[in-house]
């Protein structure tokens, strides 16, 4: 299948050059038990979207520094990009779109879900992500879009999953319309400029591309599953075997992060602000993802199911071997 093909050869040249992972530390020598717990330093491969807030929320509430883990941003385009690293050992953790991961899996590359990431929100009117056209597009409908130029930040990706379930929905074959790929920061002058007939966004490009005049068609990752598990937090099965403590401290912390960041918004905008180039007026109006530490296997089997029925694959990979599960849980 060529979609399967592109797939494969995205990751081939990270999965063939993994190597051993490198890290400052993996914990305390037992013969040293009295003495500080040691750092471990840590790279985390993310996105330039409001979705990896809680993430840098823990980092400066310190939530990972109490699990005695130094956390190293590495800001990447796609979700591609990100499993790329992770698979090929140059980062020890990543945050992927659902999507991603369950192809990366299928392909039985060494990938798991180890945290939740972000969820879609339970109704149209809170969605936080988007289809949506330019102010002067003439576009109404879903149903327009049939035969139109549709930016993506990734081919095969999440947003293009919610795409397809929302075409098909709307009576538009997916296959009618082009992809093409941009990133998320690029595509609200790509809108403006008409090189693109429609957008898949998420916050708070979303909120900047209305500003500015243009339209919500309809809700992304909402017209698809409301609540739906958007992306998570992955790492390499290898390195999960090799540093399980590591691992599960981690998740501990990204959790606390999860749950902390959803109850305080107003620490989520201003955050988001330091990593991000959003003018303040529009992050302080935005509609922030659903962040929870729960994960919800339900619409990850959903989206597995969805996207068989897509061509995307063959099989559906068991949950069970796709979502990593703390021994000590």
């Amino acid at each position: 299948m060529a979609l399967m093909q592109r797939f494969t050869r995205l990751f081939a040249a990270a999965a063939l050059g993994l190597v051993g992972f490198t890290l400052a530390s993996s914990g305390t020598p037992a013969s040293a038990a009295h003495a500080k717990p040691v750092v471990s330093t840590v790279s985390v491969g993310v996105l330039p979207i409001a979705d990896v807030a809680p993430l840098y929320l823990g980092i400066k509430e310190g939530f990972f520094a109490a699990q005695h883990l130094k956390v190293v941003t590495h800001q990447l385009q796609g979700g591609a990009a990100v499993a790329s690293a992770v698979v090929g050992g140059s980062l020890e953790f990543g945050f992927g779109a659902m999507a991603n991961i369950i192809l990366a899996k299928s392909q039985n590359l060494p990938v798991q879900f180890i945290a939740n990431g972000d969820q879609a929100a339970s109704s149209a009117a809170n969605a936080w992500s988007g289809i949506l056209v330019g102010a002067n597009s003439g576009i109404t409908s879903i149903s327009q879009l049939a035969g139109k130029t549709i930016a993506s930040n990734a081919l095969d990706g999440e947003n293009q999953l919610a795409l397809d379930a929302v075409l098909q929905a709307n009576g538009v074959a997916p296959s009618s319309v082009k992809v093409v790929v941009l990133g998320f920061p690029d595509m609200p002058a790509a809108l403006a400029s008409g090189s693109v007939d429609a957008v898949t966004e998420v916050e708070p490009f979303v909120s900047a591309i209305e500003a500015h005049g243009g339209t919500l068609l309809s809700p992304l990752f909402e017209g698809m599953e409301p609540s739906a598990t958007v992306a998570g937090y992955f790492a390499n099965t290898n390195f999960i075997k090799a540093q399980p403590k590591l691992v599960e401290r981690f998740v501990k912390a990204i959790n606390k992060s999860l749950t902390y960041a959803q109850t305080h918004p107003a620490q989520v905008r201003s955050i988001i602000l330091t990593y991000t180039q959003i003018p303040a007026t529009v992050v302080a109006t935005l509609k922030l993802p659903v962040w929870g530490a729960a994960v919800q296997k339900t619409s990850i089997q959903f989206q597995e199911n969805l996207m068989r029925h897509l061509g995307w694959i063959s099989k559906t990979v068991p949950v069970s071997s796709l979502v990593w599960t703390d021994p000590h849980r």
